[in-house]
């Protein structure tokens, strides 16, 4: 409470960085955080989908703000535009992927550490590609 008796405004702390995400990401696959118990590799998949989800905000914030508030379902329709059809592929399959992975289900598998590990550098090489875009490319059309 502040002194007016009010809830206090909770500060404001700026979310990492796709780095920061990705340094996290390797942080639980080299055993580094040892508090995660069980659920480490699907901790890994939410980190590097929220990292690959920055990325194309990133982009966004670049070339078309108001993407930012569409589903990331039609953003990825949208990439397509901004970044080309392989590179917007290679984005839908990742996070189609680490989706599938960060979402517990009874009967199946968690991510194994080769998947994660791939998934990963996967994650590294489609951000930089991200991030180079709008130097690269007009609007494909």
């Amino acid at each position: 409470m502040n002194r007016r008796g009010r809830p206090a405004r909770a500060k404001f702390t700026p979310r990492p960085s796709v780095a920061q995400r990705l340094e996290a990401a390797e942080n639980l696959l080299d055993g580094s955080v040892s508090d995660a118990g069980g659920v480490w590799s699907r901790a890994v998949a939410w980190i590097l989908r929220l990292a690959l989800e920055q990325a194309v905000d990133q982009l966004w914030a670049q070339v078309a703000p108001e993407l930012m508030r569409c589903p990331m379902r039609a953003q990825l329709l949208a990439l397509r535009v901004y970044a080309g059809p392989e590179t917007a592929g290679q984005v839908g399959a990742l996070w189609a992927a680490l989706s599938r992975a960060a979402h517990h289900l009874d009967y199946e598998m968690a991510p194994s550490v080769t998947d994660l590990r791939r998934w990963r550098d996967q994650t590294a090489e489609l951000a930089r590609a991200l991030e180079l875009a709008p130097l690269a490319h007009q609007p494909f059309g």
